[in-house]
Parts: C-alpha cells; sequence; structure tokens
C-alpha cells in the first residue's frame, strides 16, 4: 500500500479542503466534462433547469420512434451516478427518465439530453461541509401525489442534511397508490424517518451524539397529524403498514416531527420538475452552490 496523502480525485468525484476554513467540497465538474463529450453535448446551449414544467413523458406506443436502447441507458446510468454522488438537484430527472429505460423514445432521449444542457450551466455546483463542534441532524420530507401520468403513483423526495449541509437525498416513485395528498406526503414522512434513523446510529456507532434529537420536516399539517395523533389512525388504518414505522420512532424519542412552510422545503426539487427560479432557490436551500462562491 502507498500513503498518497489526503485524497483529491474519488470515481469522479473531486475533492477539496481548505485548511484554514476548515471546509471539505466535493463537486464533479471533471465528470461532467466527460459526460458532455462522450454525448456530445459540450457546445450545448445551456439550460436554467433539469426539466421543462410542462414535460409530460409517456411510455412508448407502437407509434412512437425509438432511439438507441443502450445509449439512453447509458445516458441514465451516467447521470445516476452524478445524483448519487453530489447532485441532489437531478435526482428528480433521473429517477423519471430511468422509467423508460426499458423501451425509451426519441422524446425520452431529448428529456435526457435537457438534463445535459443544465449540467453545461451547473457542472461547477458543489456541497461544502464545514467544522461543527456539536452535531445537528435535520431532515426534509416532500411528495408529489399522483405525479406519474402512467400509474398515477406519487413521488417521494427526502433529504438529509448534517450541520446544514446535505449527506443523503433520494428521489423515488412511491410503491403504492396514494388516495389523497395527505398518505403520500405520510408515506414520505416515514421514508424520511427511517433514512434520518439510520444516520444517527451510524454516527453513534462512532460514538458521536447529536447535540438533539433528529428534526424531520413536512410541509403538510395533515400528514404530521397523522403520525404524532392516535386518534387519527381511523383515516390512515388502510396506508401499508410498514409506512407506520414514524409513530413507534416518535414514541421512542428517536426524532421528532414539524412544519416548514411550502415555500422554504428544498425536497420539492425532489419531487417535480419546477420553474428556473423557484428550483435555484429551493436547491440553493439544499446546499448547493457554484464552486468558489
Amino acid at each position: 500500500m502507498v500513503d498518497k496523502g489526503h485524497v483529491k480525485s474519488f470515481l469522479g468525484l473531486n475533492i477539496t479542503r481548505d485548511w484554514e476554513k476548515r471546509t471539505i467540497s466535493i463537486d464533479q465538474s471533471g465528470y461532467i466534462n466527460q459526460i458532455l463529450h462522450d454525448f456530445g453535448m459540450t457546445d450545448a446551449v445551456p439550460t436554467k433547469t433539469p426539466l421543462p414544467t410542462s414535460l409530460s413523458l409517456l411510455k412508448a406506443t407502437p407509434s412512437d420512434k425509438r432511439c438507441d436502447q443502450l445509449q439512453y441507458q447509458s445516458l441514465t446510468g451516467s447521470l445516476n451516478h452524478l445524483a448519487v454522488f453530489s447532485r441532489p438537484d437531478i435526482s428528480f430527472a433521473v429517477s423519471y427518465l430511468s422509467q423508460f429505460n426499458s423501451d425509451p423514445t426519441v422524446t425520452h432521449m431529448k428529456a435526457a439530453k435537457h438534463v445535459l444542457r443544465y449540467l453545461t450551466a451547473t457542472r461547477f455546483f458543489c456541497i461544502t461541509y464545514g467544522y461543527a463542534e456539536h452535531l445537528y441532524i435535520l431532515g426534509f420530507s416532500d411528495a408529489d401525489y399522483g405525479g406519474d401520468r402512467n400509474d398515477r403513483k406519487s413521488y417521494t423526495g427526502y433529504l438529509v442534511k448534517i450541520n446544514n449541509a446535505p449527506v443523503s437525498w433520494s428521489s423515488h416513485k412511491q410503491i403504492t397508490v396514494a388516495l389523497s395528498t395527505m398518505e403520500s406526503e405520510y408515506m414520505a414522512l416515514s421514508d424520511a424517518s427511517r433514512e434520518i434513523i439510520a444516520r444517527t446510529q451510524f454516527f453513534q456507532e462512532l460514538h458521536i451524539t447529536p447535540l438533539m434529537i433528529p428534526v424531520v420536516l413536512s410541509d403538510n399539517q395533515s400528514a404530521l397529524n397523522i403520525a404524532e395523533n392516535p386518534k387519527n389512525y381511523q383515516r390512515a388504518k388502510h396506508i401499508d403498514i410498514r409506512y407506520h414505522f414514524i409513530r413507534h420512532a416518535l414514541r421512542n424519542n428517536q426524532l421528532s416531527i414539524d412544519y416548514i412552510l411550502s415555500t422554504h422545503q428544498p425536497t420539492d426539487v425532489l419531487t417535480k420538475a419546477l420553474g428556473p427560479q423557484i428550483h435555484h432557490q429551493l436547491v440553493s436551500l439544499m446546499g448547493l452552490k457554484n464552486k468558489g462562491v
């Protein structure tokens, strides 16, 4: 084994330290440049959002023109690597586009390349982790009720921040069909609670104790009431039992839940395509910013 000093790059992830400010920043600008080159998008016209707000993709029909399936899968796979490592802002777009990997059309490919155009404008986005004396864990959860036109399932988005920087995030379609906005938000809240408890347990294994009980924030009052008040169980007893895990977590003081205004909910980016202004506002709240800014 050879000690090459502090890591500067790992699987396409750039790692930058500022010893004076005691920060570590991660970005994938070099990896993005390589993707743009591989798919002939180096000189693509930049765009301000990963997907247009008006976009509604459907499964292919016999009359639709197909694109190269292997190329499409390669593109969504490359984008997924970005979304998982350092770019939560494209997580919804990648999750959405990946649904069509088995039978993509030219429309799907055009949408995927729209994400590349967004990356040309945001290739230097980074996440910066700073020093703090105490550990503070904060989670956010959101859902887009019936957001998928193909099967009317809702989208879940959650984000976990530690000392105000994102460490874990997810954008995925819910496995069951929700019957109301409250149900979709409740299921998202439960998914977020499991993730935040997993993060808490990881730090406990390192003998690091959070400053206070982790908090999960949701912008849906009804979902919060269902989770906190057993009297409301009649309204939720038909929901898959695994989503009621959050009640157990609340009773055991493993976490707490609270309300956040929709305008301050960063996970809205993880559930749907948004307009340029609100998208960049929420991406900033996530903890993403241009490198060097």
